[in-house]
């Protein structure tokens, strides 16, 4: 069996979880789609693409409300960009340089052990502390890159509302405890920032959080955020307008040296 395709395996997991709703084993849906049981099995795990005559039927059967049709079209874009990646990691690992644009939270690449965890328990209410573990864990794992050579360029654009902004109902340390992990990595050389000012006229960015990625041998991308995951965006046009609004937002924010002195004060208040 093939070794499954990251982003047909994140299809293969709504089509698993559609079915399941259901109470329904593979073979059921099968019959109904005309294959044996083993090539759905396939599109379940991943190893095998799903044929596009196949879509509807699938969404019919499972009964997903075009929710099926909709993560097929998308797995599509997503196989045809460079690397084929669906996951954040694997852009970051290759990436030569970062672009991050936050309005909520600080980056993940600099995010605290203990910040990480909030944003966690923030985000997912009720979920299983293991599961939190896991999600902290991989969060920092991905900091890595910072640590190594040649490292990525990364710039961020944050928003000044974020260094204000307690989380996790933990109280004033946590949030100086990051803010004090950002200055380290900024005066170290790992990253650059600049912050976004709350009382700037424009809102350039009211699209919400996205990253733009450039590598050494391959067209670049963006990713953009939602509540549950990250879209890459390899067409062109929607990259371009990415790159066009982090360019106002840039316009728009502090200097990195003025950054790097907003940054200090809030240290040493």
């Amino acid at each position: 069996m093939a070794k499954p395709d990251p982003a047909w395996k994140q299809f293969g997991r709504h089509m698993r979880s559609h079915r399941e709703a259901l109470n329904l084993r593979q073979v059921d849906i099968a019959k109904k789609i005309g294959v044996v049981g083993s090539c759905y099995s396939s599109w379940e795990t991943g190893s095998r693409k799903v044929d596009e005559k196949y879509v509807n039927n699938l969404d019919e059967y499972l009964k997903a409300g075009g929710r099926i049709a909709e993560e097929w079209e998308k797995t599509q874009r997503q196989v045809k960009t460079p690397f084929r990646f669906a996951e954040l990691p694997d852009l970051e690992g290759a990436a030569t340089q970062i672009r991050d644009f936050q309005t909520l939270v600080f980056p993940g690449l600099v995010q605290t052990e203990g910040y990480a965890r909030a944003i966690f328990e923030d985000g997912y209410p009720g979920m299983a502390s293991a599961s939190i573990d896991e999600l902290v864990r991989a969060r920092i794992s991905r900091q890595q890159i910072l640590k190594e050579e040649p490292r990525p360029l990364v710039l961020f654009l944050i928003a000044e509302s974020v260094f204000h902004q307690e989380v996790g109902n933990k109280g004033p340390e946590l949030l100086y405890d990051q803010i004090r992990r950002v200055l380290n990595d900024v005066e170290s050389g790992k990253v650059r920032v600049q912050i976004v000012p709350r009382n700037t006229g424009r809102h350039y960015g009211s699209g919400g959080p996205f990253r733009l990625y450039t590598f050494a041998d391959e067209p670049s991308v963006a990713s953009a955020e939602y509540m549950t995951g990250e879209v890459v965006i390899s067409d062109k046009d929607r990259y371009q307008e990415c790159v066009t609004t982090f360019g106002l937002l840039q316009g728009e924010a502090h200097s990195e040296s003025k950054s790097l002195q907003m940054i200090r004060e809030l240290v040493e208040q």
